[in-house]
């Protein structure tokens, strides 16, 4: 067993103490100078007081038999490795609904401006030609236009550097291009809510595949808000839920199968499966101890593979 050198590191005290507190419960320390990299790196509640419950024994204050420290960092490995790719797989259906918001936008502009310009009037156009006051979310929180044009103003003048070349052609007026490429997806949403119906309507016929109601929409939103926000903070989300007992993951990954663009949803299968088979290789104990991912219903998306594999039965219960 390695054991950690005498420094004089001020938490070198701290360090030890939380080792024995891990020994407390359990876990083995083969490599103390792997612990002492990986805790102050990645941080000691995030690893251990997020994880360390997947490893506890049923009706018991102790973790498995034989339970390493690298078997726990493995498994928030695991999480973070799911949790990037969701984030990519997001990111696909971001660039496709900000697309469809671009031409629809751009269309519904020349059409008021040459409705403008067949009644002699200034055809420069206002925020208040193209959007609603306000739009009132089913959670109650409210949308309204005025505060969306500060984060316009924000925008022209603050993030245009980069397409500068690009305005001067436009006689220095933003886009509507450069103006919803450099807003974030949640100010994008914001700008959605406040069209008028009909351009809503188009936008989400071209992005999914059935009807969706502006309502059900609300909730596809809300669901990606509230499972990047959980990103962001770094939450164990093989641990977290909904309101609705549903894994964060397979609440995304519903989402995407609704796109009639498949490749995020392709992608999140296949890459899923890529990362936890070569977790369970590593580890293949572990696929008699996955109960949260057996809970993530995830045996469609991940069946091809884990079962003519045999590398873990998904029906099978920690």
């Amino acid at each position: 067993m390695k054991v950690m050198t005498k420094s004089n590191n001020d938490f070198e005290d701290i360090t030890r103490l939380r080792m024995d507190f891990c020994r407390e419960f359990g876990v083995t320390i083969n490599d103390e100078e792997y612990f002492i990299d990986k805790v102050p790196t990645c941080g000691y509640r995030e690893i251990i007081y997020q994880y360390l419950d997947h490893f506890i024994e049923n009706d018991s204050e102790k973790v498995r038999l034989n339970t390493t420290f690298e078997e726990i960092y493995a498994f928030y490995q695991l999480d973070q490795n799911l949790k990037n790719e969701a984030l990519i797989d997001l990111q696909l259906f971001e660039q496709t609904f900000k697309a469809a918001l671009i031409d629809v936008m751009e269309l519904y502009v020349a059409q008021l401006k040459a409705k403008k310009f067949n009644f002699y009037q200034e055809s420069r156009l206002k925020l208040e030609d193209l959007l609603k006051e306000k739009y009132v979310m089913q959670t109650g929180r409210v949308i309204r236009r005025g505060e969306l044009r500060s984060r316009i103003r924000r925008i022209k003048e603050n993030y245009l550097e980069p397409f500068d070349g690009y305005n001067y052609l436009y006689s220095n007026e933003i886009t509507t291009w450069v103006l919803i490429k450099e807003m974030s997806f949640g100010v994008a949403c914001n700008l959605f809510f406040l069209l008028h119906h009909k351009q809503q309507a188009i936008i989400l016929k071209r992005v999914f595949k059935n009807d969706l109601s502006l309502a059900d929409f609300q909730k596809v939103i809300e669901s990606m808000r509230y499972f990047r926000n959980r990103v962001a903070h770094n939450y164990s989300l093989l641990i977290i839920k909904n309101s609705d007992d549903e894994f964060l993951y397979n609440t995304v990954y519903k989402s995407l199968l609704r796109l009639k663009n498949q490749e995020p949803a392709r992608r999140m299968k296949s890459n899923f499966k890529d990362i936890i088979n070569k977790y369970l290789k590593e580890y293949p104990k572990e696929k008699n101890y996955l109960p949260s991912l057996d809970q993530l219903k995830l045996s469609d998306l991940l069946k091809d593979d884990a079962y003519q594999n045999g590398c873990v039965d998904w029906n099978a219960r920690g």
